[in-house]
């Protein structure tokens, strides 16, 4: 028997290890090709900054007690339609956890800086709406699993909110992911109930009320706001990654521009963003904008959501009769 020398076999683990990251860079830029590879006079618009150079530039200090912009001067929105509501949601739901089931359970680090990422809108324990959230089930349902972790939360989101490398630690909330599925598979349904209702008076309005902003009325349109806002948020201390840069960058709508036209122009600039942005986590994530454009791309045929909805990246049909009332497939 014939055996490779130590040099011969470290070149063919080399080898093997450039071949493997490849596939894996391959994998994450499978919707980055083509018109959206990232290059210069593509990415530079951006101007992204390293969480160190964010720092040493200094940091966007929270004002009136909130994170999150002021909305006085968008168009009222009150109310939407319940299928929409809930043909959104699910669409996102896709996006976030590979599933159309309502995943209130869910919880893991995906690696984005932001710490835990958890239940069915990707509550976050580094940027404060996990906080939040548990600050308000708390209210009503002391003693709960979850308020153990209140002051660890408190601690990171005290933290300078341009600092992403320390906000995004988990350090100290070892359990947590545990307590955030025992208390979403509760059989009382509470803790569904309660994320269900933060997420559609903080980030389902405000982004109806955005759309409203640049005359976007279709429920597809809506849709396509609401996954923006829950992915890229519209706090002003993340201003290079927020749905406001979106819309800056994307212009506002033309006189005579039609809604499908902007619509294609908004997920356009969104999709650069995401191949752009120099990790691994957002350009794998611009599937999102691929399937929300396959779904532009045939508006008459997908303006108002009427199901069955395909999303070919993710290799999900949505059809709108999904249990909205409990996460099946975690708590199992």
């Amino acid at each position: 028997m014939k055996f490779l020398s130590i040099s011969a076999l470290f070149l063919v683990l080399i080898l093997a290890s450039n071949s493997l990251q490849q596939e894996l860079d391959e994998e994450v830029y499978q919707n980055c090709h083509n018109r959206f590879q990232p290059h210069p006079a593509m990415c530079n618009k951006f101007n992204f900054m390293s969480s160190e150079e964010a720092v040493k530039k200094g940091c966007i200090v929270p004002k009136n007690g909130t994170t999150f912009y002021d909305l006085s001067d968008l168009p009222l929105v009150n109310e939407m339609n319940a299928n929409t509501i809930k043909m959104a949601s699910l669409i996102t739901n896709v996006f976030e956890d590979g599933d159309s089931n309502f995943a209130f359970a869910s919880c893991s680090n995906i690696q984005d800086l932001r710490g835990f990422t958890s239940g069915y809108a990707g509550f976050t324990t580094g940027t404060g709406d996990s906080e939040t959230l548990i600050q308000l089930y708390s209210q009503n349902h002391p003693n709960n699993r979850l308020q153990q972790f209140l002051p660890r939360c408190h601690e990171i989101s005290s933290l300078p909110h341009c600092d992403r490398q320390s906000r995004g630690t988990t350090q100290g909330l070892e359990q947590f992911c545990t307590a955030w599925k025992e208390e979403a598979c509760d059989a009382n349904g509470e803790f569904a109930k309660t994320q269900r209702q933060w997420v559609f008076e903080n980030y389902m309005i405000p982004s109806a009320r955005y759309a409203a902003q640049s005359g976007v009325t279709s429920a597809l349109g809506q849709a396509i706001f609401y996954d923006t806002i829950i992915q890229h948020g519209f706090q002003y201390v993340e201003p290079d990654i927020n749905i406001v840069r979106v819309l800056t960058l994307t212009g506002p709508r033309m006189r005579l521009e039609s809604e499908q036209d902007y619509l294609t122009r908004f997920i356009t600039t969104r999709r650069e963003l995401q191949c752009c942005y120099p990790d691994k986590v957002w350009p794998a994530s611009a599937s999102r904008s691929a399937d929300l454009q396959s779904l532009v791309d045939e508006f008459e045929k997908y303006k108002n959501l009427d199901g069955p909805i395909p999303l070919v990246k993710f290799g999900r049909e949505i059809k709108g009769d999904e249990n909205l009332d409990r996460d099946e497939k975690h708590c199992k």
